[in-house]
């Protein structure tokens, strides 16, 4: 094992990060909490590193010194590392390889659980405010009106209802609360009975979704001010798929993407797909939406030319991701009202981009469309601003123009 391998094994393996195994110029860009941060988020992906072996898998002509592949129980990831004449660590780059094996039954029947236990809350929604109507004493009555607002929060929040009408959303939760005002304008007339444990430990474990949910709503104070942009997805319908604190938001779990927003598009009957999970990226509201500049800056860096992913968010897609950069197909802007701040806009589509790495973009010019390349599920535009401040990278939250003080909500839309 050469010292580039034995530098990144004690790094992933350690009890904790050893920052002496880096140099002192790498420790000036990279912190030891972004090291640490990066550390924490692949053990549990990587589990016990079993081998460390130089990676070949790009060919020859692309093949270079300090690339290797970590396998391990659970993924496989690409490392990219250099040490100096001291056999300090210079150079670090990790990203998580995709399983190029096509997904086995059990893996697409697990993509169902997320929307199976948000429709079971909203079956017992509504079944709680038919009870509240049905039951024929007060304590029944009483049980089943305590869970009704609580559970009207978290399927306000937690159903993906683009997955069948977004518009249905407001109807369906109003004519729950409807119900529950039915079912208290009776009581008076209603003996006074016993029981309704069930239907209070129903109520309970409402509440306590509901108090979650709304604590995980706030994001987390950022320590700049937020960056405001304009829709990016001008003329469509954009449904804010990912968004808000870390109770709504998969990405807030992320140092530099604590504030990222997934944007979908929805069609004229308020779904993102024609169906609820379709395999074809073309049924996809988003898929080839113009992407358009959300402010005015320099094209920093651009990245094209890497194929569509197959749609994982369908349970019956077997396909299994292709290698790519995470991001795929994307492009990065320097703002010019954020000073530091960078803009990062991904999953793009190969062939639609439309700006060079220099080229200055103002507010509102096309820049590509909406792909479904690098790490995604489905069509969307994945967008997130950052900036260095003292040498550490912190995320920037994002605001629409006209509106600084609303925070961009799973479930929001973002274009009114």
């Amino acid at each position: 094992m050469d010292v580039e391998q034995e530098r990144l094994r004690d790094y992933l393996t350690g009890s904790r990060p050893d920052h002496s195994l880096f140099a002192p110029e790498f420790l000036a860009e990279v912190t030891g909490e972004e090291l640490a941060e990066l550390r924490r988020e692949l053990r549990p992906l990587l589990g016990r590193v079993w081998t460390i072996e130089p990676d070949d898998a790009a060919g020859a002509d692309e093949a270079s010194p300090g690339r290797y592949r970590v396998r391990c129980p659970r993924a496989v990831v690409e490392a990219r590392v250099a040490v100096d004449g001291r056999g300090l660590i210079t150079e670090l780059l990790l990203e998580p390889v995709p399983a190029e094996r096509p997904r086995s039954v059990g893996e697409r029947l697990r993509d169902l659980r997320g929307p199976a236990i948000a429709l079971g809350f909203l079956l017992v929604l509504l079944a709680m405010a038919v009870d509240s109507v049905l039951a024929g004493s007060r304590a029944g009555t009483l049980a089943a009106l305590a869970g009704v607002p609580a559970l009207a929060v978290v399927c306000w929040f937690g159903v993906p209802w683009s997955w069948a009408s977004q518009y249905a959303r407001l109807p369906v939760v109003a004519a729950a609360l409807v119900l529950a005002a039915v079912g208290l304008a009776r009581l008076p007339a209603l003996p006074t009975g016993r029981g309704g444990y069930l239907r209070l430990a129903f109520a309970g474990s409402a509440w306590l979704a509901a108090a979650a949910i709304l604590r995980g709503l706030r994001e987390v104070p950022g320590e700049r001010a937020p960056l405001l942009i304009a829709n990016p997805l001008p003329g469509s319908r954009v449904l804010i798929g990912q968004g808000g604190g870390g109770g709504v938001n998969h990405h807030a779990g992320h140092p530099v993407q604590r504030y990222a927003l997934d944007l979908l598009c929805l069609n004229r009957f308020g779904a993102r797909a024609r169906g609820p999970a379709p395999r074809r990226l073309a049924a996809y509201q988003a898929y080839g939406a113009t992407v358009a500049a959300p402010c005015a800056g320099t094209v920093l860096a651009v990245l094209d030319g890497q194929a569509d992913q197959p749609v994982q968010a369908s349970p019956f897609e077997p396909a299994p991701q292709v290698r790519q950069h995470a991001y795929g197909n994307h492009l990065l802007l320097r703002v010019e009202a954020g000073g530091a701040v960078v803009l990062a806009l991904a999953h793009l589509r190969a062939g639609s981009l439309r700006v060079a790495v220099g080229e200055r973009v103002e507010v509102g010019q096309p820049l590509a469309e909406v792909g479904n390349s690098g790490n995604t599920t489905e069509p969307h535009l994945h967008l997130h601003a950052a900036a260095r401040v003292g040498g550490e990278l912190v995320p920037v939250p994002v605001r629409l123009v006209g509106r600084p003080g609303r925070t961009p909500w799973r479930g929001r839309r973002l274009d009114r």
